[in-house]
């Protein structure tokens, strides 16, 4: 079985406040995948020396590595795959709140902004990113 073949586990966050805005991460400019692109807080699942994390762990690393805060992982929002030549993906995308910190963009990310839904679908965003943020909306009215 080649790699391709295989589908790699991503999971992702649909950080909101309390004022109903969203956290959008402008990926790095460098980036292998969609560089400058806005999009929310994701990451491969990968493997620890004691096994696979736990989703929801990786969720948190993920956060955490990218723009500096601690999570509340509040509900399953969503899954979806993504695949195309190069790669397969499954993504379970989870809604979250900021638990400690304040988010800053770090080495994977250019920016952060809090937006509400229709300043989001301005933004040049990655696949589903739209469809995620106006599930989410709903979920949280």
């Amino acid at each position: 079985m080649t790699k391709h073949q295989l589908f790699r586990v991503v999971t992702a966050a649909v950080i909101y406040n309390k004022e109903g805005l969203f956290l959008i991460a402008q990926r790095h400019s460098k980036d292998e995948n969609q560089p400058g692109i806005w999009a929310i807080p994701a990451g491969h699942v990968e493997i620890s020396e004691t096994g696979l994390h736990t989703l929801e762990e990786n969720l948190k690393r993920e956060v955490l590595e990218e723009i500096g805060v601690e999570i509340n992982i509040e509900k399953y929002l969503d899954s979806h795959s993504w695949v195309t030549e190069d790669y397969k993906k499954i993504t379970i995308v989870f809604l979250c709140t900021i638990s400690k910190g304040e988010p800053e963009p770090l080495s994977e990310t250019d920016d952060i902004k809090w937006l509400n839904l229709e300043e989001v679908k301005k933004l040049k965003t990655a696949p589903n990113i739209v469809r995620l943020i106006e599930k989410a909306t709903k979920v949280i009215k």
